[in-house]
């Protein structure tokens, strides 16, 4: 066995207490029992009183805190779960080093979802991820200001907002998914974009704040 493999293995002989509060906490027991969520020992358990529902109910096939960019340092970083809403995993899961998922809504993601390093999700309202996507690092989604504006008549004027991501998107590096935003599929988010609307043109590039199309038919490999 080489040297990254053992590493691997002991991280995940480490996360074992971890895993199995989690699959107890937020499954039924004849799911959890099968320990389809493993957890990193790296990870900070804010709160887990939601609940989690799987499509498919395999050993290991969501793994939290595991994996992530090269520039990610696992012995510093920690991923943070917060679940105290509901959150859907459809398929295979890898949520990477440093990533924060916080669910007081309703978080669906798809199979084979991939989120990175420093990467976070905060979903107040609803969010809703599609297959074969992928988050690259230190990009934020949020579906909620977090904060209420109201005006002169006490009426909120900054309601929550649901966020749609179809299959097969990547959304680059320190971008901005804004409550209300809408991905179709096949789509490219280039870095440091910041999308806060619908956008209706499959495999398309958008980038820039405000977001625009720069090109379309495009394809990209995950």
């Amino acid at each position: 066995m080489n040297l990254d493999k053992t590493v691997k293995l002991i991280r995940y002989i480490g996360g074992i207490p971890k895993s199995l509060y989690v699959n107890f906490r937020l499954l039924p027991f004849s799911q959890a029992i099968k320990l389809p969520i493993i957890v990193s020992r790296k990870t900070k358990l804010r709160s887990l009183s939601g609940k989690a529902h799987l499509k498919k109910i395999k050993t290991g096939i969501v793994r939290i805190g595991f994996g992530g960019t090269d520039m990610m340092d696992y012995s510093y970083e920690r991923t943070i779960l917060k679940i105290t809403g509901d959150i859907y995993f459809n398929g295979k899961t890898k949520i990477g080093v440093g990533a924060r998922i916080m669910v007081s809504g309703k978080l669906t993601l798809g199979d084979n979802f991939d989120i990175t390093g420093n990467a976070m999700i905060i979903c107040a309202k609803e969010i809703s991820i599609g297959n074969n996507t992928m988050i690259a690092w230190q990009s934020i989604l949020m579906d909620s200001d977090q904060h209420s504006i109201f005006d002169a008549t006490a009426k909120r004027i900054n309601e929550d907002k649901p966020i749609f991501i179809g299959d097969n998107v990547w959304i680059g590096a320190k971008s901005f998914i804004l409550k209300g935003a809408k991905i179709p599929n096949g789509s490219i988010v280039g870095a440091n974009s910041t999308i806060s609307k619908s956008f209706n043109t499959q495999k398309s590039i958008i980038v820039g704040n405000p977001a625009k199309i720069i090109k379309e038919n495009i394809q990209w490999n995950h």
